[in-house]
């Protein structure tokens, strides 16, 4: 098995080269570690007004990233480490990955424990959460792994702007969390990779930026960045008197939900709750490419 790490911080970016490895990209199986700049980052099919506190992220410089795999909502940080486990079987194994990562931290005499959802607890509480996807030739097991996050700013980004009255979203399992600093303050972000690069016995590789001119990962990093799969596939839910469906107001007008369709309905001040300005994060993340 390979290992490759990341030299990019940019969640759209990480996210596209994890999908060009799922898809052929590079021979399988693979690790692939990266660290983001601080974000939350959505599962495949959930609400990001009921998963996280919106007009926090704006004040604070906190980007929103919807990824392709199920799962919970989760909170990134310079602090937090992103593993993926890449496979040329199409069928998942929800437990090589963990089980792996566990067995590394014994070789250290740290214990962690496997919960029954895959994720990874050290002293009853949570240190890493995981999601899965799978393609007809190949599948990822990706995960968490907090080892210095900012706690407070995790749990002020993932509390709710809203409640609707009806979703059909997937809604995130709350659990306390720990970072690996807390119990084991000399352990580095990096000392963690080597860690599990040991346990795979191999050498861990970097990346270059000539993967960023690679089309399929450009066209994936579009299609993340993009209104309409960031908002656009938010599932069914309804607000006050609104239906809104991907994206869609259905019921009462037919437009997209977004602050200038919305204000026979919504006073000023749910509106900007609604819809703080993420231009920020557009004018950033676009100057990739």
């Amino acid at each position: 098995m390979k290992v490759f790490v990341s030299p990019f911080n940019n969640p759209f970016i990480n996210l596209a080269l994890e999908d060009y490895f799922l898809r052929g990209g590079a021979d399988l199986p693979l690790a692939f570690f990266y660290v983001n700049r601080p974000c939350v980052v959505l599962g495949r099919f959930q609400n990001p007004w009921l998963e996280c506190h919106l007009p926090y992220l704006v004040k604070n410089d906190i980007w929103l990233v919807r990824r392709q795999s199920g799962g919970g909502c989760v909170f990134h940080d310079e602090g937090n480490l992103n593993y993926s486990f890449i496979y040329p079987e199409g069928m998942i194994n929800r437990t090589r990955g963990v089980e792996l990562i566990q067995k590394a931290f014994k070789g250290a005499d740290i214990q962690l424990e496997i919960s029954p959802r895959h994720d990874l607890w050290l002293d009853k509480k949570k240190i890493s959460g995981s999601a899965f996807k799978q393609t007809k030739n190949a599948s990822f097991h990706h995960g968490t792994f907090l080892i210095s996050s900012d706690l407070n700013k995790l749990e002020e980004s993932l509390k709710h702007t809203i409640i609707p009255k009806e979703t059909k979203s997937i809604a995130s399992v709350r659990s306390k969390v720990i970072t690996l600093q807390e119990k084991f303050p000399e352990i580095q972000l990096t000392d963690v990779i080597d860690l599990i690069t040991h346990e795979i016995k191999t050498i861990k590789l970097e990346l270059d930026g000539s993967f960023l001119s690679v089309p399929e990962v450009q066209e994936s990093f579009k299609q993340l960045t993009s209104w309409e799969w960031l908002w656009g596939e938010t599932p069914h839910f309804e607000l006050d008197n609104l239906k809104v469906h991907k994206g869609m107001i259905k019921e009462p007008i037919e437009a997209k939900f977004r602050p200038e369709n919305v204000k026979s309905f919504l006073n000023k001040d749910e509106i900007e709750r609604l819809f703080p300005d993420f231009s920020f994060q557009e004018n950033s993340r676009l100057r990739i490419f």
